[in-house]
């Protein structure tokens, strides 16, 4: 959310770190409710067609986790932001662990 508020801020009236702080949170405040045909999260798996055998190997194949673990790996959420500059403009924000 860091890096979506430096971006999406609109200039701030100073480089003073209030007038940053209000322009990053009227931002934040501006991003519309979340719908849930805009999130996914998964949980990856191998790549049994890789010649490296490290990219064969998927989540459930780690002998630490446990194998019928539904621990998601993956996210990604589409998010709006209901001010003139953004309109209509997706942010799509992601996340993941060991994606190759």
């Amino acid at each position: 959310m860091q890096i979506l508020s430096n971006v999406a801020m609109e200039k701030p009236y100073s480089t003073n770190e209030e007038d940053i702080r209000d322009e990053k949170v009227k931002v934040l405040r501006s991003v519309l409710s979340i719908k849930i045909e805009d999130v996914i999260i998964g949980q990856y798996f191998g790549d049994k067609y890789s010649t490296d055998p490290e990219h064969q190997l998927g989540y459930l194949d780690d002998k630490d986790v446990p194998k019928d673990s539904t621990t998601p790996t993956y996210a990604q959420v589409i998010l709006s932001i209901h001010n003139e500059p953004w309109a209509g403009v997706p942010f799509i924000l992601r996340a993941s662990f060991l994606i190759f």
